[in-house]
This record gives structure tokens, sequence and C-alpha cells, in this order.
């Protein structure tokens, strides 16, 4: 047979291993390497959340909200510097640990240096005092950048540690890992402030600890496999499926790898795809953005957020490997299922902040009633959010060419990210500019005669029914394209979409 021949040609111990192995056997060390280190990566974005929802409290406005908003453009533009990081390394130490270890220690090194700085930037060492968005704003989108470049290192990693069987795992990794960081370091610490066992300060000072010995731990014992390691695992893989990836391919420049990401760009398939991603986010922008901040105003406690939270991120992180085994399928027909049912928790999100308590009469606990209403439309938009983004992520890991791994996964995930963001933090800019007051003579007393929150919720839905009817049947043509319609060196006009 081609497997057993395969293998022959590695030796016996090849036919022995590659011939017998199943699902996640040889695997599951990678699994859980891969899971620390996306958990690592959600620890500065949990931390920024805290930080965001620290700003919302202190009632800044929705423009200086906006501006803080900015800390995560770099998960949206990283494809500028991504071939860089795919192209450029030390052999010797490893393509991807090259920049992995390097951007996690600096991580490590900031957190354990920005404690001394918190409370000043946060205005707390006076009183009355304001806090100074455009530091803290400079500080969070620094912990961005470098979790962005481990971002990509680590994506084009998960693509060669992981057996060519088990890549569909890489999503659930991620999604799981950076899910349980981002708890952590959001409703953890929240939880730990709530019972006053930890401020802020030390908080970060102990991931920077964490940060660096874990980092240490993984450059000195993980091995990356090299590139003809890579190679001769593709060549088993070959066997089985009757196709042969070039994992271990590395552009011959930062140039060639550019022009790699121009081609890749030039695909039928992946223009579509771009498409779908960069307007996708415009139905969800209302909730996903506005709603929570809406309902801070209205005074909702952070550590209501927090309950709801831990709530949550059970669910959150069980899952992933729940919708696991339909990305192994067709993941963009899960997605296209979610999608109306997400927009239309967007309607309810805003039914819910519009018949929202007065949270001053209830400052201890929250209305079991609308605690419950609210636990019920977080749940659905949990569950529906975490299957599009699993369903997503599990399609890029079916599409994207091992042989530029890192830039390829990249790209798309830039374009995913970047179309959630640019809506999110434009709904930001736009709320208070649409929102209509009535004010006293002095202009000192206004109320509020329409919030801006409704209108953009509403026409949020609308135009995530015409994405729907517009887009719907091109995510099945999408799913429907060959393999070889997303290879930069086999694609040809049979490739196009129809």
């Amino acid at each position: 047979r081609r497997r057993e021949g395969a293998a022959g040609a590695m030796g016996g111990s090849g036919r022995a291993t590659g011939a017998a192995k199943r699902g996640l056997e040889g695997d599951y060390l990678n699994v859980a390497i891969l899971l620390l280190l996306y958990t690592l990566q959600g620890v500065p974005l949990g931390l920024s959340q805290t930080m965001d929802l620290i700003l919302q409290e202190k009632k800044l406005s929705f423009d200086e909200q906006g501006v803080f908003s900015s800390v995560s453009w770099p998960y949206s533009l990283k494809i500028l510097w991504a071939p860089i990081v795919d192209t450029v390394f030390i052999r010797a130490f490893g393509r991807r640990k090259s920049w992995l270890v390097p951007t996690q220690l600096l991580i490590g090194a900031l957190l354990l240096l920005a404690p001394s700085y918190v409370t000043s930037l946060l205005g707390n060492d006076v009183e009355g005092g304001h806090p100074d968005v455009f530091r803290l704003t400079v500080l969070f989108f620094v912990f961005y950048l470098l979790a962005a470049t481990q971002d990509v290192a680590l994506d084009g990693w998960a693509v060669t540690m992981l057996a060519r069987r088990n890549i569909g795992y890489a999503s659930t990794c991620n999604a799981v890992g950076q899910t349980f960081g981002f708890f952590i370091a959001f409703t953890g610490y929240l939880g730990m402030q709530m019972y006053d066992l930890c401020d802020l300060e030390t908080f970060m000072y102990a991931w920077g600890v964490i940060f660096v010995v874990t980092t240490v731990a993984v450059a000195v014992f993980k091995h990356e496999k090299t590139e003809e390691e890579i190679r001769a695992a593709a060549l088993e893989d070959s066997g089985a499926n009757g196709s042969e990836d070039s994992h271990g391919d590395v552009p011959e420049s930062i140039g060639h790898a550019y022009q790699q990401m121009s081609q890749v760009l030039r695909l039928a398939g992946v223009q579509s795809l771009l498409l779908v991603l960069f307007t996708r986010g415009i139905a969800f922008a209302g909730a996903d953005s506005l709603a929570q901040r809406k309902l801070v105003e209205r005074g909702m406690k952070k550590e209501h957020i927090a309950s709801l939270t831990v709530i949550m991120t059970p669910l959150n992180i069980i899952l992933p490997g729940i919708v696991s085994k339909q990305v192994t399928d067709r993941p963009l027909s899960l997605f296209r299922r979610a999608f109306l049912p997400r927009v239309a928790v967007g309607i309810l999100s805003l039914m819910l902040v519009i018949f929202a308590p007065n949270f001053d009469e209830h400052p201890d606990e929250m209305p079991l009633g609308f605690f419950c209403a609210l636990g019920v439309v977080v749940v659905i938009h949990s569950i529906l959010g975490s299957a599009m983004f699993v369903a997503i992520m599990g399609f890029f890991a079916q599409v994207s060419d091992p042989a530029i791994g890192g830039t390829y996964m990249t790209l798309l995930n830039t374009i995913a990210n970047l179309g959630s963001k640019w809506p999110n933090q434009f709904v930001l800019f736009l709320v208070d500019h649409l929102t209509i007051r009535s004010c006293d003579a002095d202009g000192k007393n206004c109320d509020v005669v329409l919030d801006g929150f409704v209108p953009i919720s509403l026409a949020c839905a609308v135009y995530g029914v015409y994405w729907y009817r517009h887009f719907g049947a091109q995510l099945d043509r999408l799913q429907d394209l060959d393999t070889s319609a997303w290879r930069i060196a086999s694609a040809s006009s049979s490739s196009k979409l129809q």
C-alpha cells in the first residue's frame, strides 16, 4: 500500500508508529502545550478588558472609551509583519520559537514593570484624579502588539506541531486556551479584588513571573521540528490522504514572503472569504460593543459582570471541544446556521438595556428577574459566538497552505479580527452623536430623549438580515471548494468560484 510504502521509506520505526497512530495518539503533549501557550496569550487580553471595565466605571465618555479600544488593533494589523515572522528566524533555535520566546519574555517583563505605574495611570494616586487614557492606551497597545506577534508564531507552529489528521484541534486549543487565559485575567482578578485577595498591581506582577518561568521552560524543553522532520511527517501523511503538503518550506526572503501573501490575496476563494469576514461584524456591533457599556453607564457594577462571567466561562471552555466535531466536517455550514440567531441576540440585548432596572436602587445585588434574563441572553450569545469563532478558525486550519502556515493563517485571522474590530470601534464613536438629549436653559442638566444605542442596534439587525440573504449561499460555495483552490502553487482557473 502507499501508506506502508511511505512509512517503509522512512524506516521500520516510521512504519510502526505512523500506520498505527489514530486520533490524538502521539499529540496529547502537543495539545497540552498549545493550550498552555494560547492561555498565556489570553492573559494580556483579559487584563485589557479589566482595564476597559475600570475605565467604564470611571464614567469616561464613549469617545475616550473608543480611544482605549484602539489597543486591540495589532490583532487586526499583524498581517503587516507576519511574513517577517514567517521568514526571519534562528534555524538552530526553531522557526517559531525564535519569535514566540522573546515576545512572551517581553510580555512578562512588562507585567513585572507596569505595576509601578498603574495606580498613577488610573488617576488613583490623587483624589478625583482622571485616568491618563493616552498612556494607558499605549501600554496595552504594546501588550497587544506582543501578543499578536506571539499569535502569528503560535498559529504557524500549531500547523506543524500537530499531526495533519489533528489540525482541526488547533482551533480548539486556540479557543479554549484564549478563553481560559481571558477568564483568569478578567473574571479571576475581579473575583479576587471583590474579596480583597489581590490588587491589580500584585496580580500583574504574579503573571509576569508565570510568563517568564513558563517561557523559559518551553524554550529549553520543547523541541521544535526541523524542516526535514516536517517534510518526513508530510510524506507519511501523504500516504494516508493521497496528497503531499510542503509543511516545512520556508520563503526564500522577506520579499518572497510578501509575494506569497500577495498571491494568496489573488486567489478567488480567498477574495470572496475576505469580503465575508470584513463585512459580517457589522451585524453584531451594537450588542458586542455597546450593550455592556450601556448597562455599566446605568450603574451596573463590575462585580455583577464578573459573576456572569464565572457562570459562562465553563461553557466557553467546553463548548469549543463540542463544536470541534462539526469543524472537522463543514465548519462554514455551522457558521451560517449560527448567524441569524446571533443577529436576534442583538435585539434581545437592546430590550435588556431599555428595560434595565435602576441599579442605584439595588447597590448590593441585581434584581433576580433581570439577572436571570441577562444570564439567558449572555448564555445564548456565548454559545453562538463561540460556535462561529471555532467554526471559522477550523475552516482556516482546513484551507491554510502549510508551506506558509503562519502567513496564511495570520492573513485570514487578521481579516477576521478586522471585520469585528472596525464596526465595534466605529459604533463607540458614533453612539453619542446619535443620542438626542433635552437640556435645561443653562445646559447642565440633560435628559436622554433617544439613546443612540437604539438606532444603532436596529440598523445592525436590519443589516444582518440583508447580509445573510446576500452572503449565505456564498458560504456554502466556499466550503465546497477543493483544497487545491486555496494553494498558491496549484490554484488554477478551475478553482474560481462559480
